[in-house]
């Protein structure tokens, strides 16, 4: 018998459920015995402010192993949002700059002609 049982530990704290359980998957396929908590999960679900934060609880012999797979989760996240977002305007903002501009222009003009008949 261990004379040191492990014993589970709060790895993470996540603002929604969801989100908890998707990482709660992932350490799972890395063989990491993961609990998940959630005030959700009762018979009174709820999901507003802090009581709709769900703890994720590891073994704490694991605790390293499953904050390395978290935080390459985040960094991977972080890469592929800065992969996939562009620097340019959507056209709703050009068409609304250009709009702008040719009123701003139309008005320029309206008052070039009251000055100078």
């Amino acid at each position: 018998m261990d004379p040191h049982p492990a014993h589970f530990v709060r790895l993470a704290s996540i603002g929604s459920l969801p989100a908890a359980e998707i990482l709660a998957a992932r350490l799972r396929s890395e063989g990491i015995e993961v609990r998940v908590h959630s005030q959700a999960f009762g018979p009174y679900p709820v999901t507003v402010g802090q009581m709709a934060e769900t703890e994720l609880w590891v073994l704490d012999d694991r605790l390293d192993d499953a904050s390395e797979i978290l935080l390459d989760a985040e960094v991977n996240e972080v890469l592929e949002r800065d992969e996939t977002t562009t620097t340019s305007m959507p056209w709703q903002f050009r068409f609304g700059a250009l709009g702008v501009v040719a009123v701003f222009a139309v008005l320029w003009i309206l008052r070039l002609i009251r000055v100078y008949p």
